[in-house]
């Protein structure tokens, strides 16, 4: 049986990297103790980044996949299109883009099954999943003859836009989906839920002015199921130190943005509606109640994903008690990198004290994980 000395000798030894000795350690007190799964130094640790080689390696990645692009847009040029689709555009964007996804993949197999580099992984999987997805949108729409020559009003443009995004983001959510299946990436989990939440909205639309109120609610249910989902994960590791906690992250990044503007579109009734001071005030009420449960699932990228919003709406407070120009933009900046900066230093004392009002057995445990002392 091996203790910490063990770890850190491997450590030192180059045998396993300093995260890795980090999260043994942190497995081993979990043994032995329940209660310390949950220490104040475990944080939501960014583990898709190993040094500046993963940034240069994913630069080169991008510029691949542009540089591929544009080959293969200019090979399969207007003769081939014309002789070949017979002019359909949905082939001819489908064949454009399917070798640069292929390209993609068996990048993400090098990078990401020999090589373990997650950051060059994670970018060759969103450039497989947007040009997978694009490619099966495009072929869909050809097939069901929406096609760009056949629209004579606005309406029929929507229903092409609309039938070529639902199947655009369809394919980008089984694609994501496969690409979890085969590298097991908790980004993948990110991908997915976009996708997925894309797809709804873009539905939503077909039911023209109605789509903003039902956008709306729409946007509050899929923000909490993908919350839920992301909790369901958290409270089978609740010491942070599994890929249970990373597909966990990925899924709260998603959930936060799409409960703000669900509440926003709920409580405001249009995107670009200016607020009452009344309606400010309870959209402010909510993001603090989001701050809240974040600090309580011990979750900063919760927060962190709904900061825009959070500073819009403390903006509109300001504007509607009185502010204007660069009065409010003074007074947001201050009270918003104040409230960041004390609630960064001060996280645990805060979650201690949000812990005290939620029970300290059973299920509750687990989804809201104990502060040590």
């Amino acid at each position: 049986m091996f203790d910490r000395s063990d770890i850190r000798a491997a450590a030192d030894a180059g045998i396993i990297t300093r995260d890795q000795a980090s999260r043994l350690e942190a497995f081993l007190a979990g043994r032995a103790d329940p209660v310390t799964r949950a220490m104040p130094e475990q944080t939501e640790n960014l583990r898709f980044l190993n040094n500046f080689n993963d940034i240069f390696i994913t630069i080169g990645i991008v510029i691949l996949a542009m540089g591929l692009t544009a080959i293969t847009g200019l090979f399969f040029g207007p003769n081939f299109w014309s002789m070949v689709t017979g002019g359909n555009a949905g082939a001819f964007g489908a064949i454009i883009l399917m070798p640069v996804a292929g390209v993609m993949w068996l990048l993400a197999e090098y990078f990401g099954r020999r090589r373990r580099m997650l950051l060059p992984s994670m970018a060759s999987i969103s450039i497989f999943t947007l040009y997978s997805g694009l490619s099966f949108g495009m072929i869909a729409s050809g097939l069901t003859g929406a096609n760009a020559k056949t629209i004579t009003s606005l309406t029929q443009a929507w229903d092409t836009l609309g039938n070529t995004g639902m199947g655009t983001f369809i394919g980008c959510g089984a694609a994501a989906a496969i690409a979890w299946l085969r590298f097991r990436l908790p980004f993948c989990m990110f991908l997915m839920a976009v996708s997925v939440a894309a797809a709804a909205y873009t539905f939503a639309g077909f039911f023209g002015d109605a789509g903003l109120i039902f956008g709306g609610l729409l946007s509050i249910i899929i923000g909490l199921a993908t919350l839920a989902a992301a909790i369901w994960f958290d409270q089978k590791d609740p010491g942070r130190i599994t890929r249970l906690s990373d597909n966990a992250f990925w899924l709260h990044v998603a959930a936060a943005p799409q409960i703000i503007l669900g509440l926003r579109g709920m409580i405001m009734g249009a995107p670009d509606a200016t607020p009452s001071t009344p309606e400010a005030a309870l959209l402010l009420a909510c993001l603090i109640g989001l701050g809240l449960l974040s600090l309580a699932l011990n979750r900063r990228a919760l927060v962190v994903s709904s900061l825009l919003s959070f500073w819009l709406a403390l903006g509109q407070v300001v504007d509607a008690v009185g502010g204007g120009g660069s009065t409010s933009f003074i007074a947001t900046t201050l009270l918003l990198g104040t409230g960041i900066i004390l609630l960064g230093g001060g996280w645990h004392t805060a979650r201690r004290w949000v812990l005290g009002f939620i029970p300290k057995t059973g299920i509750a445990s687990r989804i809201f994980p104990p502060e040590a002392a």
